[in-house]
Formats: structure tokens, sequence, C-alpha cells
């Protein structure tokens, strides 16, 4: 029998929070503390989070902002301070998406037109009248001559789009890699999986009209290189929607007088990625363990904290991230818009996917990288800060003593895992992070990713563990500091 949704809510009332300044905490009351994060705990917590009803925590979505509000009511009871906007949990960010006229948006040269989803897309940018002559780009070049013209891109030259738009381009057509049936299981499952919004409303830029960002199928690439040097026109015809979500962002308040206006970052995404009404039977993309998993342990890990008289002498600031799946939105946006004075996050340890284990004779190749029952993979410990290396191998060295598997611990780990999730724009800001991750599965972004499949009793050891890390952490006389140049 499943555990009634209002349990986790119901039980959160019988943990106070005490309001006389905290006492330090050593590393073996921590120890003791540590057990108020249990497996039990943070099944009640996911089976809300993971919920049918919360349809996938698509990012906007109603499902989020259920979440959303579940973190918050927990944080309260528990006596957090609020880090979002004007003296709440939440940080807003304000989405907007392009509807267009799909009959009057058209890329015309000559008596050729190219449509709207039957020959390209658009992911963002302004509406307007953009033309000049046709450029075709199949070669990379140390210098562009694209001045006042369109630029036809090549698919394997999408990294030179920055550059041509330096050197004056009027727009840029990027090729898809596909086309045929290809080009329309491409457009569905745009259309389905990102709804057309993007942050950054607040942040558009002021002036002449923004080039749209087009995606052209690669039979219509080859249609427009074929008529380089003709004059194109693209008209673009939209009016703008916008849309909110948020971040969720708490405070536990440190013990010391002056190192508590410093932070150690605990933080996971809260987002997944909704549903797909195309499919029979299942719909729903629960995301228990990406990143259900996540969101429970820090919510779990920030109880610890707050249900303790005593606090480590740093502050522990925790960050429910939005957007995660979308192109890490959420930690882009809290990064540029901290809510806590910069400079002062001296470390971000980020939980993405830690509920999974390989069992013992699995064969099924899609699990080959799966971690087992006492295995995480700990990634970024060896990339950018000697010390929080330490301090993370050394915590685990003598609490629990997983197997804690340094595989993806490289800049050259060819699945760009250290770039892939939230901690990677705090690292960008020039705060050493430390990754866990239990590996890719045969879930990984389908709907059987469910809590029925879950090991709570991973879960519990590795929320334990990166608790006493934080605490290793906080507690230290200095910031960990960052002696290795961050790079690909």
């Amino acid at each position: 029998m499943k555990r009634p949704l209002t349990l986790a809510l119901a039980t959160t009332a019988l943990f106070g929070f005490n309001s006389q300044q905290p006492q330090s905490l050593s590393f073996d009351s921590a120890k003791k503390n540590a057990t108020v994060i249990s497996a039990d705990s943070l099944k009640d917590f996911l089976t809300f989070i993971a919920a049918d009803a919360l349809q996938g925590r698509d990012t906007p979505s109603p499902g989020l902002d259920a979440a959303a509000n579940f973190l918050a009511f927990n944080l309260k009871q528990w006596g957090a301070k609020p880090a979002g906007d004007n003296g709440t949990f939440f940080q807003n960010i304000t989405l907007e998406r392009a509807s267009y006229d799909r009959s009057a948006t058209q890329i015309t040269v000559g008596n050729v037109t190219l449509s709207m989803d039957k020959d390209f897309l658009i992911f963002g940018g302004g509406s307007g009248r953009f033309s000049g002559p046709i450029v075709a780009i199949t070669k990379k070049q140390d210098q562009y001559d694209v001045r006042g013209k369109v630029v036809v891109l090549d698919a394997k030259l999408a990294g030179e789009h920055d550059l041509i738009m330096k050197s004056g381009a009027i727009a840029i057509i990027g090729s898809s890699e596909y086309g045929g049936e290809a080009w329309k299981g491409f457009v569905t499952g745009v259309r389905q999986y990102s709804g057309g919004f993007r942050p950054g409303a607040a942040d558009a830029p002021t002036g002449p009209a923004v080039p749209p960002n087009i995606t052209v199928s690669s039979d219509g690439f080859q249609k427009l290189v074929a008529l380089a040097d003709s004059k194109a026109l693209i008209a673009v015809v939209a009016s703008k929607e916008y849309a909110m979500t948020r971040n969720v962002v708490a405070i536990a308040e440190g013990s010391d007088p002056k190192l508590k206006a410093e932070y150690v970052a605990v933080g996971a995404h809260y987002d997944h990625v909704g549903m797909d009404t195309s499919l029979k039977g299942d719909q729903i993309y629960n995301g228990a363990d990406d990143d259900g998993s996540g969101t429970v342990s820090v919510l779990n890990i920030a109880k610890a904290f707050l249900s303790s008289s005593a606090r480590p002498k740093r502050s522990m600031l925790f960050v429910w991230h939005c957007g995660e799946e979308k192109g890490l939105w959420g930690s882009d946006y809290y990064n540029k818009h901290l809510t806590v004075p910069k400079g002062s996050i001296v470390a971000q340890l980020n939980i993405d996917m830690i509920g999974r284990s390989r069992k013992v004779g699995d064969v099924d190749p899609r699990n080959k990288s799966l971690t087992g029952a006492n295995a995480i993979y700990v990634i970024g410990t060896t990339m950018m800060s000697t010390r929080l290396g330490e301090i993370v191998h050394g915590v685990n060295a003598k609490y629990l003593k997983l197997d804690y598997d340094k595989l993806y611990d490289d800049p050259k780990d060819p699945n760009q895992f250290f770039y892939r999730s939230d901690h990677y724009n705090y690292a960008k800001n020039g705060i050493p992070i430390c990754f866990w991750f239990d590996g890719e599965h045969e879930d990984y972004h389908q709907v059987g990713d469910e809590v029925s499949k879950i090991d709570f009793t991973k879960m519990e050891k590795i929320a334990r563990t990166i608790y006493l890390t934080g605490v290793t952490v906080a507690n230290e006389a200095v910031r960990p500091p960052v002696d290795k140049k961050l790079g690909r």
C-alpha cells in the first residue's frame, strides 16, 4: 500500500526551530545529528515530489509550482531563513515565449519559400523583417566576411555562431542534422519538450531588433546553399507571452559571529521534463531519480541543520534550481542574481541523481555506468580546489566509507558530466564544487524513473555523508582556495 501523500506534510510540524543563537557544531555531534536523514523520511518526501499529480515537474508548470510550495512549507515549519525575493523562499524568474503567426513567418529567396515547422524552427530572438544576400559557410575560417549578409551555417560550425554575428551578419540560419521524416520527429519533440518558453525577459537587450535564432532542416539547408548570393527575406511575425517560474532558496544561519556571513551552498534541481501525451500508457516522466532524489536529499539535509540547536561556523545556503533540464536555467539565473553577497559562497555541493543502484548480475548495457549500492561518482574534486577535494574524500574515509568513484572527475571525460548540471554555473563564478551522481541508467529521461525503483538505503548513506561534508567545509578556518584553472 502506498503511503498517503499528506504524511510528509503532516509530520513536519514535529520539528521545531531553536531561535536562540546556535552553538558550535562539531563533527562528532554532526554524526549523531545525521540520523535525522533517514530512508523513511527520504521516501516520504519523494513520494510527493515524484507523484503523478505533479505531472513531471516541467518548467514552467503547476506541478513544479506545487513542488516549490512543498519545499517552502517544510522550510518554514523548520524555521529556515527565507533567501528569495522580498522575504520569501522564492526567487522569481520571468520566462517568455513568442507565439508565431506561422502562415506569415517565412524565409523567401527568389521563388523559393520556406515555412515554419515544415522547413525551419525558431529558438528565440526578435520579430521583424531581416533581409540581405545569402552567404553559405561550410568551412571554419579565421575571419568571416559577412557584414550585411544572411548566413546559412553548416551544423558542424555551430560553435562559430557568436563570432559570425560579431562580424556583422544580419541573421544566421543554422542547419539541423535532420531531414525528411527525421525532421518531422524533431519538430514534434521540440514542441512537446520545450513549450517554447525561455528565461531572460528582464535581461532582454534594447535597441535594434534581435535577429531570430533559426534552425532549418537539412533539406532546407541544401536549398539555401544552392541560392547563395541571392537576396533572402526573413519575415518573423510574433507576439510575446510571459510566465513565471522560481528557484527556492533558504538559509540555516551559522554560529560564528564573523564566518556566518559566508555560505556553503547545497543544491539540486527540482524540475524534470513533464509529460508526453503522444505516448500510450504511462505518459508522465516522474523524475524520481532525476532529480527527485537530489531534491529530497537537500530537503533532508536542510532538516538536519535546522532541527539542531548547534550549527557549524559558516551558514548553509540551500538552493533548489528550476529549469535544469532546459539548459541549467535556474542555476544560471541564480549565479547572475545572487541573493547573498557576491563572493560569500565558499563552496557548492550539488546532488543530481543519487537514488539508483545497479543490481548484482545486471547485464543491461543501459546500466553499464550505473553505480552499485555502496558506490557513487564524485565529480569536481580534482578540478578546482585541492582542499575541497581533500575534505570530500576525507569525510567519506572517516565516516561511512562509500565507494567514491572518480571516473568522471576529469575535464577530459567524453561525457562532459562536469558541464551538465547546476554546479557548473557556480564553478564559472569561481566557486569550488563537488557533484554527486549515480550514473545514467535504463530509466534516464524515461517514464520508468519512478519511486518504486529507488534505493533509499543508498540515498540515506550519501545524503548523510554530504551533510557531514557540508559541516566540515563550514567549519574550516579558511575557505577552500581555488588553486586550479577551470577549463575544458
